[in-house]
C-alpha cells in the first residue's frame, strides 16, 4: 500500500522566488552573529532578531517546499 501525501509541495518558481526574497534577511542574520560575537548585542533591536527569524524560516520553506501553514 503507497503512502499517501495529502500535502502538495510548493511550485519551483513559487520556492525560487521566496529563495530570493530571503537573501536579504540571511545577510542581516550573519551580521547579527559577528556582533554578537564583538559583543555588541546591546546595540541589536527586536526587529532585526525578528526579520532574520523570517529569514530563516523563509529560507527552510524555499528548501524544502513545505507549508508551514
Amino acid at each position: 500500500m503507497e503512502p499517501v501525501n495529502t500535502q502538495q509541495k510548493l511550485p519551483t518558481n513559487l520556492r525560487v522566488l521566496i529563495g530570493i526574497v530571503s537573501i536579504p534577511s540571511l545577510i542581516l542574520a550573519g551580521m547579527l552573529g559577528v556582533m554578537t560575537l564583538n559583543g555588541q548585542f546591546q546595540d541589536i533591536s527586536i526587529f532585526e532578531w525578528i526579520y532574520s527569524i523570517v529569514g530563516f524560516i523563509a529560507a527552510y520553506i524555499a528548501l524544502t517546499g513545505k507549508r508551514l501553514f
